[in-house]
């Protein structure tokens, strides 16, 4: 009877189809799908195991189904993150470093910056602290965030830093490259040559 089956015009083809359909394209695609989840994500095991628990004539919808779960949970989140952040930095949020002395002239008895002579002792391993103001601030979020930033360089009154915060409103990520002038600088922290601290006087 095998044989009359396979003797039939194209039966064989039909028979290698479906073995590729139903036997061994579920689970070369199901590896393939599971690599957009994230590497340390439990669910690229478990979703192995279940396949083979799956009637196999539906493995293959089955399949299908795993990739809308991993495109909306593993890449997605990760083209929202990109576009949160670009976006954020570049348009919705953007963020300028504000002159500490400029605000300080504004408001000379509430806004304090350190001297001249203080930050011309400034230098790579201290700690200063600028302000960035946001241009266009969310709806009932502040104008702007305070952070502390690590000197890395300097030459003049010219600045190079990596920042040592965490941002939460500013579309920053830590360690970052700032670059600022000793004008911008509204607070520090001193370090000697054996890395002991010497703090300064928080900004008002």
């Amino acid at each position: 009877m095998c044989e009359e089956l396979l003797g039939v015009k194209g039966a064989l083809g039909s028979l290698g189809l479906a073995l590729l359909i139903f036997g061994l394209a579920p689970g070369m695609v199901l590896s393939l799908i599971l690599c957009l989840l994230p590497r340390d994500d439990p669910r690229r095991q478990e979703l192995h195991a279940e396949l083979y628990a799956v009637p196999r004539w539906e493995r293959p919808f089955w399949v299908f189904d795993q990739l809308e779960v991993a495109l909306r949970q593993g890449v997605f989140p990760e083209v929202s993150w990109f576009f949160e952040f670009w976006g954020g930095r570049l348009i919705w949020s953007r963020s300028k470093i504000q002159s500490g002395l400029a605000i300080h002239k504004e408001h000379p008895d509430t806004f304090w910056v350190p001297d001249a002579q203080t930050k011309a002792n400034l230098g790579p391993g201290d700690l200063v602290k600028l302000s960035w103001a946001i241009t266009r601030p969310r709806k009932g979020g502040p104008g702007g965030e305070r952070m502390w930033v690590k000197i890395t360089y300097r030459e003049g009154e010219n600045f190079v830093g990596a920042l040592d915060n965490w941002p939460i409103y500013v579309y920053l990520r830590p360690d970052e490259t700032v670059r600022f002038h000793a004008d911008d600088i509204i607070d520090y922290v001193l370090f000697d040559e054996y890395g002991e601290q010497d703090d300064g006087v928080e900004a008002a």
